[in-house]
């Protein structure tokens, strides 16, 4: 090997080790700030209102936990039910959050997986290319002005207000998650479905029991990031569901109370720790399997 040939490589991994560094400051970085403001949140939450006001970041100088009772109490959303009115309250909000992030999470993760599987290992190009091309455009040019015509369209289809109707609008391919299955599926050699085929199995079965099994930790990651963007939805459920407010509604609702007794800030980050909490947990539950192995493909012999 030349004297330049070595010194080529020799600055390429100097290069790559400072890319590295740099890159893990960067996130150290990161990971310290949404700490602090996680950990600033918690304690400001418990602080009376005078305490906030003087010692916005210091140590609480008395600890009030009622403050999480105060915004449970008062955490309510009123809804028109059967030609009357009603309170929606929080634990009723937090079920209503995991049918919809559960439900609209599933049916996207599916649809994205099936169809990314299906435009990555079957041989019609143009096809294939057609639908790539369409989830790029419509992630750099989203769509806009559609409301109206998507509400006249539901209730044409008799879906606005129906929890089934919520996720038949979620049955699409059109976002990120497609780019994601559509490149885990790419890298698995077709061998293990040819093998398959001599052995008498169908494409369904080829998909379902080898293909899906084998990028299990990314179809976990990737539903674990779509239920966290749909808990945090109030957007669509707001508007397609209304007779069934969510969390991140009724969270959204909260912030602009005007109550003597939940318009101080530390009431206001209360009510957000407790929206918070079950996906915290959630990710807490799973956190060993979103960093576990997840590569895919390779023969094995």
């Amino acid at each position: 090997m030349s004297r330049w040939a070595k010194s080529k490589r020799h600055y390429s991994r100097i290069n790559l080790s400072f890319v590295s560094v740099f890159g893990f400051i960067l996130l150290c970085f990161y990971s310290i700030l949404i700490l602090f403001v996680i950990g600033w949140a918690l304690f400001s939450s418990v602080k009376d209102d005078f305490d906030f006001m003087y010692s916005p970041f210091g140590w609480p100088e008395s600890w009030h936990f009622d403050n999480y009772l105060t915004a449970l109490n008062k955490f309510s959303v009123p809804v028109d039910s059967h030609g009357g009115s009603r309170d929606v309250f929080l634990f009723e909000m937090l079920g209503n959050s995991f049918l919809y992030a559960f439900g609209a999470a599933t049916v996207n993760t599916l649809t994205c997986a099936m169809v990314g599987y299906a435009s990555a290992k079957y041989p019609h190009k143009k096809l294939s290319h057609l639908i790539y091309a369409i989830v790029i455009f419509t992630l750099i040019f989203p769509a806009v002005g559609t409301l109206a015509s998507e509400i006249q369209v539901s209730k044409a289809l008799h879906t606005y207000g129906n929890y089934f109707g919520i996720l038949f609008m979620k049955c699409n391919f059109l976002g990120m998650n497609f780019l994601i299955f559509y490149a885990a599926f790419k890298t698995i050699p077709w061998d293990y479905a040819e093998a398959a085929f001599v052995d008498g199995a169908s494409h369904f079965r080829v998909m379902s029991r080898i293909m899906m099994p084998m990028i299990r930790p990314i179809s976990l990651s990737a539903w674990l990031l779509s239920f966290i963007g749909y808990w945090n939805d109030y957007y669509t459920p707001m508007i397609y569901w209304p007779s069934h407010p969510t969390a991140a509604y009724g969270l959204y609702l909260y912030q602009f109370s005007s109550g003597s007794d939940i318009s101080s800030t530390p009431m206001k980050l209360a009510g957000a720790i407790i929206v918070f909490l079950p996906v915290f947990v959630l990710f807490l539950v799973t956190k060993k399997r979103l960093i576990g192995n997840l590569t895919v493909g390779g023969l094995k012999g």
